[in-house]
């Protein structure tokens, strides 16, 4: 693994010489009386934040590394006209109990929204064919029955190979649905149906879908109802998540550089867990909420901690997948498409252009335009091609670009307007994200997400259980990893962990027991059992042990 802005002090700096050592270097804010230290602005951290001030449990504070709120969540404005589009979190994924839409609905987020009803959705080929409706309509039928069928493998338990993929699986059963078709009809299927797959990718964040677990490709949970978006944009449900949290709460361009937490491993009450932050600000909270991106994880934990996090959280780190989802955003001097198309499917030939040279072929991982305003398309790509994006100047992106739009548009319109501006997406190479979301990589299960999401706790002699270092974020949920709604879900699940210590009575009466919908078996009898194997503990003088799961 490697690091870039946590490329912290050695270890004989930080652990071996003791916390003293960390304080001495530096000569900016220490606060030993801070209650907790929340990890990144994003929504997990921000609904963390919001649930502990709404219990009373003021005393926190959220360390973000960048210069604004939201983390994967930023609406920019596109146009002079006041056009804005999504640079990352862009649908809500349901409607019913979908904690993201009760923000939307009671605070009036969708009431200018355009439901598309009758909206057109084209597919066109790369020689500017349209698709005949009927052929799209026979693989949409297919197709959902193929994913179905790939779902029910987790979803009734059948026995298979952790190593299978979801992309192998659907190359047989793609195969074997147009063993009987020949022709021209045959190659129209084949083009939807590779069209669908580059779908697929952008909606699990893979490069390909063969990097996708097929044991585990049902555990992630649809919520009933539409997806829709946010006219104002979807920044506008982190000014919501953010009323009530005091400014002073908030610290921007704070990255950590790194959390100790040997005093833990000691079973010290005090001090356990020290924060170290790259301006030289020290924080001794009694808990620490971590919601840095599962990316962020795997390219810096092997420095962010120290000690080095318990095996099992490593290779839950090294397990799960997450990929690099990217956009093109194209802003024209007026209306590219005519109403009321909403989207152009793009019906590539996987068999054209198979270079192994990127800068040939990156747009051709794209499998939409979107048309988000009359004036402006988003297109979607993935994998290898959407990080290779990020390396490209603007002006090669919208030579590129005006070209797939010659292909697949050119036909639908007599003329197509002066392409003005082209705005993309680099999360693969933004440091403090490292990629867009997660999903179940072949030779995970969702017993990786648990493992990452267990607090490292400790158990004191009365019998209870202080979780000191917590776990947030879209990728520690195991039905909602790669969606809002399960990143906020898990900065209230965390922040409530730390509501029962210092809220017994409150706890004891269920308070902190109904939070919407929770985790697969995230129970309180999950905090105090060891269904899910032996915990790594420590002998104490104390008779007290230390608790990572």
């Amino acid at each position: 693994m490697s690091c870039e802005r946590v490329s912290c002090s050695t270890m004989e700096d930080g652990v071996q010489n003791g916390q003293a050592g960390v304080e001495n270097r530096h000569a900016n804010v220490v606060r030993r009386d801070i209650k907790t230290v929340i990890i990144g602005g994003g929504i997990a951290g921000l609904a963390a934040g919001k649930f502990l001030q709404s219990e009373g449990l003021d005393d926190y504070v959220i360390l973000e590394a960048s210069d604004r709120l939201g983390g994967r969540i930023w609406s920019v404005q596109v146009d002079n006209n006041g056009h804005r589009a999504e640079m990352g979190a862009n649908w809500i994924h349901g409607v019913k109990h979908n904690p993201i839409y009760k923000i939307a609905d009671e605070n009036n987020l969708l009431t200018e929204r355009e439901l598309h009803l009758n909206s057109k959705n084209i597919y066109m080929t790369e020689n500017g064919e349209t698709i005949h409706e009927g052929t799209v309509k026979k693989v949409d039928f297919a197709y959902g029955t193929m994913l179905t069928s790939c779902e029910d493998y987790f979803i009734e338990h059948t026995p298979i190979d952790v190593n299978e993929s979801l992309g192998a699986e659907l190359e047989r059963m793609i195969k074997e649905k147009l063993e009987n078709t020949a022709g021209e009809e045959r190659h129209m299927l084949e083009l939807v149906y590779h069209q669908r797959r580059l779908l697929e990718c952008c909606i699990s964040g893979c490069d390909s879908l063969n990097d996708v677990s097929l044991s585990q490709f049902g555990s992630y949970k649809e919520l009933p109802g539409r997806h829709l978006v946010i006219p104002r944009g979807f920044s506008a449900i982190l000014g919501i998540v953010k009323e009530g949290i005091p400014e002073e709460n908030i610290k921007l361009n704070t990255p950590v550089r790194r959390i100790h937490y040997e005093g833990l491993l000691n079973n010290s009450e005090e001090e356990s867990v020290c924060v170290e932050c790259e301006n030289g600000d020290i924080y001794y909270p009694d808990h620490v909420i971590v919601t840095v991106s599962l990316g962020v994880l795997k390219a810096t934990c092997d420095r962010l901690f120290s000690p080095s996090l318990p095996q099992r959280k490593l290779d839950a780190i090294q397990h799960l997948g997450f990929g690099v989802v990217n956009k093109v955003i194209l802003v024209f001097d007026g209306p590219v498409v005519e109403k009321p198309t909403h989207r152009v499917h793009l019906a590539w030939d996987p068999t054209i252009n198979t270079s192994e040279n990127l800068r040939e072929r990156w747009y051709r991982k794209i499998y939409s335009l979107e048309v988000v305003h009359d004036n402006v398309l988003v297109g979607w790509l993935s994998g290898k091609e959407a990080l290779f994006l990020e390396s490209l100047t603007d002006e090669e992106v919208m030579q590129d670009m005006e070209k797939v739009v010659q292909m697949f548009i050119g036909s639908l319109t007599d003329h197509i307007p002066n392409l003005i501006r082209v705005i993309r997406t680099s999360w693969g190479r933004n440091q403090y994200t490292r990629g867009s979301y997660s999903f179940i990589a072949v030779g995970a299960t969702q017993e990786d997400i648990a493992n990452l999401k267990y607090p490292l706790s400790i158990n004191l002699r009365d019998g209870t259980k202080k979780p000191v270092i917590l776990f947030a974020g879209e990728a520690t949920h195991q039905s909602f990893y790669s969606t809002t709604h399960g990143a906020l879900l898990t900065g209230n699940r965390e922040a409530a962990r730390i509501c029962k210590i210092w809220k017994p009575e409150e706890a004891a009466a269920g308070r902190y027991s109904d939070l919407g919908l929770s985790d697969t078996e995230d129970t309180e009898e999950e905090d105090s059992s060891d269904d899910e194997g032996p915990c790594h503990t420590l002998p104490s003088s104390k008779d007290e042990s230390v608790n990572f799961f």
